[in-house]
């Protein structure tokens, strides 16, 4: 069965980065815990329901209750994926988002990228150096990252197609194709697509590697 094989060759590849490389990221991020657990959950409820799938088939039985119960377990959690969980990294954690592969063949980061070819609802596309990371998101009208405070780094948002309205401490600011803005860390931020959707590039300094602290309180 095609599907089964398409499981088996990129869901499985690609859960386990997300599992590996992605979630860890968002450990410690209050905001993402319910998202992760619910994250984590689809995956073992889709393993699950693929291998009573392959189980099936290989005595020959079809069971359709089944296979719409794993159609909607898989729409359900991309859906999760790309309204909710994606716009949360790529805000608050977007390198991480270039350990996932989105970018395919297009990740090196000397390659020349035609970042108006590249098709699909949010972060399509990302690299990062030793000093700089960059991402590129695309939402439909009315979508966007949720409301958040990075305390971290400065960003440059320039919107390469269609508008969005900026809302940065409660201020809106619209904003065209060809424009830019900096968004200054500590202050709230929110991005929301016009009617035609929007195209912008994230870039800002590459944060520090992930490390084990020592038992200092946070804060000190």
């Amino acid at each position: 069965m095609s599907f089964l094989r398409f499981f088996s060759d990129e869901s499985v590849r690609h859960f386990r980065q997300e599992e590996e490389r992605l979630f860890p990221a968002l450990v410690d991020v209050a905001s993402a815990e319910e998202l992760l657990v619910k994250a984590l959950l689809d995956h073992q409820r889709l393993r699950a329901l693929v291998a009573r799938l392959d189980q099936n088939l290989s005595r020959g039985a079809t069971d359709a209750p089944l296979m719409r119960a794993l159609a909607d377990q898989l729409e359900n959690h991309i859906r999760l994926e790309e309204r909710r969980l994606f716009p949360l990294v790529a805000e608050l954690v977007p390198e991480a988002l270039g350990r996932l592969d989105l970018a395919g063949p297009h990740a090196d980061a000397e390659a020349v990228v035609d970042l108006l070819a590249l098709f699909g609802r949010g972060p399509l596309w990302g690299t990062e150096t030793d000093d700089l990371n960059a991402t590129l998101l695309v939402w439909d009208a009315s979508e966007g990252p949720p409301e958040h405070v990075n305390a971290e780094l400065d960003v440059l948002m320039l919107v390469l197609a269609g508008s969005a309205t900026v809302t940065i401490n409660g201020d809106p600011c619209a904003m065209q194709a060809g424009e830019a803005i900096v968004l200054k860390k500590g202050h709230s931020r929110r991005i929301e697509a016009g009617p035609d959707g929007v195209r912008y590039l994230s870039v800002h300094r590459r944060r520090a590697p992930l490390q084990i602290r020592g038992g200092e309180p946070r804060g000190a």
